[in-house]
């Protein structure tokens, strides 16, 4: 046990030093250490191991191995059950809840909130608090998850400050008040020491909250992220950038990077199915992907998915579920089952109704031919027409649709010269 306790207190020291990756070293070396040893001879260590455990499971959590984190606060309540300690049974369950709750798994979070004491006086309230906030955050429940930040304000003088700061970033992009989330991010991270937020976890939480509220368009590589569902959720922002700006390839490969990570969450599997409905050609995919994200969503509640895909396949396929419809896009109308055109699909529509050719319009817009189609297809579904001159048709019965482009030639012999 002295051997335990001294690995121990040297990765707790070195993990409050900021030096993430020789702290998690101490865990391992603790866990080679039990792994020796009977399961009687560990029970034999009684209750002592419960604290322990605890300090190596929040190195696991702050050193960003999410997989690992899981396991020791697993354990950590599983022992403290066993021996009666209340409070550190409590501890472990909230923060598994924030664990499943940034990974948008609604129901594993619940479970382990329904294990810590309600009270808002409990030692565990304050993680419970930003594992519920995070919940209400999905299901687009703005008052709860003010209220429950609040609640959760003691966590910003802990280990764990960078988790309540990420779900406050969450709250104000979604508010649309990215300039003061980008003030209070700040001077957050400035009353912090630099070293505890440089890597890890908490430099994880930090730039992804930095990148949803900048809105970064270009989208950085977090090789180092092991699957986190913080950096995929920055992720996704940049990859709906990517769609924006006609980038389908950027905004594809996007999805089948994080698709392909392990473990995905199910907020990100959803997220990147929907992804990839939008950039695959095949209707019957988009479809099948469409749905499968759908069902994530219902069952989990991620309503806050589904404004921020305001495209005809994702909001009609949607429209078909009663739940659903409350927290469609903005601009979708469930009567007429059709979205406003988007900035792009009214500046395709103004070139087929001025008679150019698909390679013309690729010219015009220094863009690919099969982009150009992929928009076009698009279009064409949205507003119930089938062809080029079954287009112009609309564009001609409905004038304020098309949109010029500001830097567009009106003669499309102009664009043959570029091609």
């Amino acid at each position: 046990m002295p051997t335990l306790q001294d690995l121990t207190y040297q990765g707790t020291v070195k993990r409050q030093a900021g030096d993430l990756a020789a702290a998690a070293e101490s865990v391992l070396e603790c866990h080679r250490l039990l792994d020796d040893l009977e399961d009687d001879a560990v029970l034999e260590l009684g209750p002592g191991l419960v604290a322990l455990r605890a300090e190596w499971a929040l190195t696991s959590t702050l050193h960003g191995d999410e997989e690992l984190a899981l396991r020791g606060w697993e354990r950590t309540w599983d022992q403290s059950e066993r021996f009666g300690l209340a409070d550190d049974a409590q501890q472990a369950a909230a923060a598994v809840a924030v664990v499943h709750s940034l990974n948008g798994d609604r129901r594993y979070a619940t479970m382990w909130l329904e294990r810590v004491d309600p009270s808002p006086t409990g030692p565990a309230a304050p993680l419970a608090a930003v594992a519920r906030a995070s919940l209400a955050l999905d299901e687009l429940d703005f008052a709860r998850a003010e209220l429950e930040l609040a609640a959760a304000e003691p966590l910003s003088t802990t280990e764990r400050w960078a988790t309540l700061a990420f779900v406050d970033a969450r709250l104000a992009v979604m508010q649309g008040h990215e300039t003061s989330g980008m003030a209070r991010l700040r001077a957050t991270c400035l009353a912090h020491y630099p070293k505890q937020w440089s890597g890890g976890a908490n430099w994880q939480l930090i730039d992804s909250a930095t990148l949803l509220l900048d809105r970064i368009g270009s989208r950085s590589t977090r090789k180092d992220s092991r699957g986190s569902a913080v950096t995929e959720d920055a992720d996704l922002v940049c990859a709906l950038r990517a769609v924006e700006d006609d980038d389908l390839d950027t905004a594809r490969a996007v999805a089948e990077d994080n698709l392909e990570r392990e473990p995905v969450s199910l907020r990100t599997t959803a997220g990147m199915q929907l992804l990839l409905a939008l950039t695959t050609p095949d209707e019957d995919a988009a479809a099948a992907l469409t749905d499968a994200a759908i069902e994530t969503i219902r069952s989990e509640r991620l309503y806050y998915l589904l404004p921020r895909f305001p495209y005809e396949i994702i909001q009609t396929r949607a429209a078909g579920h009663d739940d659903l419809v409350p927290h469609l896009a903005d601009d979708y109308d469930p009567a007429t089952r059709r979205t406003s055109l988007t900035k792009r699909e009214r500046e395709i529509l103004w070139y087929i109704s001025q008679g150019y050719r698909f390679e013309q319009i690729a010219a015009a817009e220094y863009i690919s031919v099969n982009t150009v189609k992929s928009h076009a297809k698009k279009l064409y579904r949205r507003i119930d027409v089938n062809s080029r001159s079954s287009a112009a048709h609309y564009a001609e019965a409905n004038p304020a649709e098309p949109l010029p482009p500001s830097d567009a030639a009106t003669d499309p012999a102009t664009a043959d010269a570029a091609i």
